[in-house]
């Protein structure tokens, strides 16, 4: 239910969260008695949020179901000219990842998924809606399958193109299937195109399609990454906030196209980059991120930042597109693929995060060419299209002054998931966070934790130099560690001493989750650890389903059907539809 204050200033404004149980709640009240359902009726902001489900489906015997619109259609009215915030989840709980135009079906048409939410179900809640597009504020549009979200986009594009959206200030469209970004082409390949919101080929003069903008998330959806830039640098108001993620590589933006997307958000606070942004083909020629001419895109206001990166190269390649020197937090996620033959080295990509220079040679995953490699092909990438030309980095030095090199040097949070690196590396990249407060390692080993002893510095730093990794950390939280809870313990104990010792900051307050089934501590124990006053708390977390709904495969005939061909284990057909980048040495 959209309950936001409507004459609460822009900039603090939220969006309501929209699901079939809080659309309900207008109606619930109005049934209270006959005085309410006055009131209800006659406050048209209550009647603002409208969500679409499968659960609006009236199933038929032997046949699809028809789409109830009733409840669309009486919220449209009661809301009168509110702005709309809008919330389409086409979305299958018992979808199995099969999709037309994304693998061969044809021996096996008769047994081809077919979504609840069909294609007519989708353009009749459009064809509902584009009436209204002039008072839409929020839209959001979640999909399994591509041709869902093609249909949508396909039905709004001619009219966003031309009378725009003038009260849109959110825009999310998200194709629920990371596997398939993982592919170096866009299934299906028929449906990449025409890219939405393009624009290229419009007559109109009139650009300013979405003034109002200032939240867009895309997830597995891409556009036209230029007619995307124009439409922003016509806007009243720049961007806030920017998700791009789960992109194949023949859909995201050039190198170009990013820098110019990035240079019409200045007033960026929140930037989320995972499985996308730019992407340098290979060419005869060579192609340079930036240039002397080009310089970084300057963000003064990012602060909060999310990179998930597929090589360190790419990552590399996303922050010297990006000047953010007041970035507060980060999250930093390995996104390459689960099934990798090998994990990935993330120590250059640390480095450079800490001191904007890597080491020669680079520590990538290969030598002169990035190869992402499918069971349907290969795709070569030229490390010499990813080169920035700029002035050389200062050597690398371990001194606390490595702070003012970093490329987030104001950095306050900091997230580290399934970062796999060496104990220096790591260390080295700490060191250079010298106003970080909070830390948190998920998926991580016990070096990382090990990376926040003090260490003696370099012997050019002088005799009896030791540096303490984030001299101001209070606060440190260990998610899904595999090491035993007493080997924490004893390391945490001993790395807040130290740190204690030598004028850091002991750690003050240490969260470590654990699996119910991995530990006999009880709910939220707490302990003291050491004389400095460390105390960590073990915390349990359930599993996201209950054990009695776990797949059963208790038995030998399960385990063994489980490997077979086509099984679980060994799906011949999901393993080459969702084939693995691995890198070729």
């Amino acid at each position: 239910m959209s309950l936001t204050d409507p004459d609460a200033p822009d900039e603090d404004q939220g969006f309501p969260i929209i699901d079939a149980e809080t659309i309900k709640i207008p109606l619930v009240i109005s049934r209270v008695n006959h005085h309410w359902r006055n009131v209800t009726h006659e406050t048209p902001y209550l009647w603002t949020s409208l969500c679409v489900t499968g659960a609006l489906i009236q199933s038929k015997a032997g046949q699809g179901g028809d789409l109830d619109t009733t409840h669309i259609s009486t919220y449209l009215t009661l809301s009168q000219n509110h702005p709309l915030d809008i919330f389409i989840d086409a979305r299958d709980e018992r979808w199995d990842f099969q999709e037309p135009g994304v693998e061969d079906i044809t021996e096996h048409e008769d047994l081809m998924y077919e979504p609840p939410f069909g294609l007519a179900h989708m353009q009749r809640t459009i064809s509902l809606l584009l009436p209204h597009m002039f008072r839409w504020r929020s839209l959001s549009i979640l999909t399994d399958l591509w041709v869902q979200m093609w249909v949508a986009l396909q039905e709004i594009q001619p009219f966003i193109t031309v009378d725009g959206a003038p009260c849109l200030e959110s825009l999310t469209l998200m194709r629920c299937n990371d596997f398939i970004s993982y592919s170096h082409t866009f299934a299906p390949s028929e449906m990449r195109l025409p890219a939405f919101l393009d624009i290229s080929n419009t007559t109109t003069s009139h650009y300013n399609l979405l003034p109002r903008l200032r939240h867009l998330t895309l997830r597995g959806v891409h556009l036209h990454w230029s007619s995307l830039s124009y439409i922003l640098s016509k806007a009243d108001h720049s961007l806030r906030k920017l998700d791009l993620s789960s992109h194949c590589l023949d859909v995201r933006p050039t190198p170009g196209e990013f820098h110019q997307l990035l240079s019409q958000c200045p007033h960026l606070t929140s930037l989320v980059v995972k499985g996308s942004g730019p992407l340098t083909p290979t060419n005869n020629g060579r192609t340079s991120i930036l240039s002397e001419d080009i310089q970084p895109v300057n963000l003064p206001r990012l602060r909060d930042m999310t990179l998930g990166y597929r090589s360190v190269f790419e990552g590399k390649a996303i922050l010297e597109i990006i000047d953010a020197p007041y970035v507060e937090s980060l999250i930093l996620e390995d996104e390459s693929h689960c099934c990798a033959a090998e994990d990935l080295d993330a120590g250059g990509l640390l480095t450079y995060i800490a001191t904007r220079n890597i080491p020669e040679p680079i520590q990538d995953d290969h030598d002169s060419f990035l190869i992402y490699t499918t069971l349907d092909g290969e795709i070569a990438v030229d490390k010499d299209d990813f080169v920035i030309q700029k002035p050389k980095s200062p050597t690398i030095d371990l001194s606390g002054n490595a702070a003012s090199r970093a490329v987030f040097p104001q950095l306050h949070n900091l997230t580290l998931r399934g970062v796999d690196a060496n104990e220096s590396d790591i260390h080295r990249f700490l060191n250079a966070l010298q106003h970080l407060r909070r830390l948190e390692f998920q998926n991580m080993s016990i070096r990382s934790v090990r990376a926040l002893h003090p260490q003696r510095a370099d012997l050019t730093e002088g005799p009896g130099v030791i540096l303490c990794p984030c001299p101001q950390l209070r606060y440190l939280c260990i998610r899904k560690a595999e090491d035993a809870l007493e080997d924490l313990f004893c390391l945490i104990g001993a790395v807040s001493r130290e740190r204690f010792n030598i004028g850091g900051s002991a750690l003050q307050s240490v969260d470590i989750y654990v699996n119910s089934a991995q530990t006999h501590w009880a709910v939220e124990n707490v302990i003291q650890l050491s004389n400095v006053g460390t105390m960590v708390k073990v915390i349990r977390e359930e599993p996201l389903f209950d054990e009695d709904d776990s797949m059963d495969c208790d038995t030998d005939s399960d385990l063994d059907s489980a490997f077979e061909a086509g099984g679980v284990i060994n799906d011949n057909g999901f393993d080459a539809l969702y084939g693995v980048l691995l890198p070729v040495h």
